[in-house]
């Protein structure tokens, strides 16, 4: 994935994205969002925030920031803000890979549908972690490579496809916690076969330290 043609494949994608792919996931970004026990004066990231599936669930306190890649998405995004009058939330145009904002910034993140579209899933958890809170909660909503190794199979057979369709299918949790180094209090999928899975990360700054360590070494 390269994000010059992610932003135009889901530029496209806003235009029908609500009446497809969004009224599958409503249900699992509900029950992740009240996973992240926001408080009143809490700052919430929504990293990838997309058409804004997710304003409907955040309670009525706290702030949220929402970013996205494509215009198209967050076009659809700010008519929900508008419509609903939602004063606490605010979304702009960002790279996941880049965030614009400083070290240690938010209380929670919540990553929907959005580390196998990026072209560096370790950079994003190293953004994600980077701009929260230390011990600070991220939650992780995802379609990650089935642990069953003929499953895994197709799905890496299938990744081609997908990724022209705007995300990869062949993105292994496993792989992505050992590189990282993040602290997973615990995952759960909301059917016992769902394509979907949430993760719920207690942010302890591993994939920086990791980063960190790497770059003396190099030195």
């Amino acid at each position: 994935m390269q994000e010059s043609s992610t932003k135009k494949i889901y530029d496209v994608h806003s235009l029908f994205y609500d009446a497809t792919f969004g009224r599958l996931v409503k249900r699992r970004i509900e029950r992740a969002i009240n996973h992240m026990n926001i408080g009143d004066s809490d700052l919430v990231l929504d990293l990838g925030i997309g058409t804004g599936a997710s304003l409907a669930f955040y309670p009525p306190r706290g702030h949220v920031i929402g970013v996205d890649l494509s215009a198209g998405m967050l076009r659809e995004a700010r008519k929900k803000i508008r419509e609903r009058g939602l004063t606490h939330t605010t979304v702009f145009q960002a790279n996941a890979l880049q965030l614009p904002f400083g070290d240690s910034t938010f209380d929670h993140v919540f990553i929907s549908h959005v580390i196998s579209v990026v072209s560096d899933p370790i950079q994003l958890v190293k953004e994600a972690q980077r701009v929260a809170k230390p011990g600070a909660r991220i939650v992780i909503v995802n379609h990650f490579q089935s642990t069953n190794r003929f499953l895994a199979l197709v799905e890496k057979w299938l990744c081609p496809l997908c990724t022209k369709l705007g995300w990869r299918s062949d993105l292994a949790l496993n792989d992505l916690i050992k590189r990282t180094g993040v602290e997973v209090d615990y995952r759960y999928k909301l059917e016992s076969i769902d394509l979907w899975e949430t993760v719920v990360i207690t942010n302890n700054k591993s994939a920086l330290a990791s980063h960190e360590s790497h770059q003396t070494i190099a030195a």
